[in-house]
């Protein structure tokens, strides 16, 4: 199974149009599009630079208000 590069569902790799979006694929453009799982190890970077961010906006926008 590939996936559509237009709506992304998936599609037959013997298809020529997809079957959601009806836009005709040219077989370039299958594995150009794909998109394949973020790693376990990438998601926590990920996530625990998007918690330090949001840490270091409150702590500037307290000191900003005073309150420390």
């Amino acid at each position: 199974m590939i996936e559509c590069p237009y709506c992304y569902s998936v599609v037959k790799p013997q298809d020529a149009v997809c079957p959601n979006c009806g836009k005709p694929i040219e077989r370039w453009q299958t594995g150009f599009y794909s998109r394949q799982a973020l790693p376990k190890k990438g998601r926590n970077a990920v996530l625990a630079g998007a918690a330090l961010l949001f840490l270091l906006m409150v702590a500037g926008f307290a000191r900003s208000c005073h309150w420390i």
